[in-house]
């Protein structure tokens, strides 16, 4: 019998809910996404390396921060949403613990990560020819992923 791979990658499908403690408990549905960049995680640094004068390897487990970014355009219902909390934090001068919940149907897969904070944003969208897209960027203590 001949096993078929999975080849779709399709993003378009894919739906990102952020709670934001006190603020949007019941949690933001993220959408409206930017042109070419919807949410990202840059790699993750793991393990330290070193190589000694013998030219043996040895590391170490170092635990990391997940530095998630979402793109939104102007126009996204969510973007307000993100600007609020930004203003809030701005305003009371703390900072609101988040999660945030990414599910990929075409990879049958959801991403996890919880414990975050929100590092930047940009609440003001840049006028050019039209608006530019905002960046929000949010770390996080932990990572998952599960299949679904």
């Amino acid at each position: 019998m001949h096993h078929t791979a999975n080849l779709d990658i399709t993003s378009a499908n894919a739906e990102a809910i952020l709670t934001v403690e006190d603020i949007f408990p019941s949690g933001i549905i993220l959408q409206m996404f930017g042109t070419d960049q919807a949410l990202g995680m840059e790699a993750i640094t793991v393990a330290e390396t070193r190589k000694g004068v013998d030219g043996k390897l040895v590391g170490g487990f170092l635990p990391a921060i997940y530095p998630v970014t979402i793109t939104l355009e102007a126009a996204s219902p969510s973007h307000a949403s993100l600007a609020t909390v930004w203003q809030a934090m701005a305003a009371n001068r703390r900072v609101y613990a988040c999660n945030l919940v990414c599910t990929v149907p075409s990879i049958r897969t959801v991403f996890t990560w919880s414990v975050g904070i929100m590092k930047s944003g940009s609440p003001f969208p840049s006028l050019s020819k039209v608006l530019d897209a905002t960046r929000w960027v949010f770390d996080f203590q932990d990572f998952s992923r599960s299949d679904i």
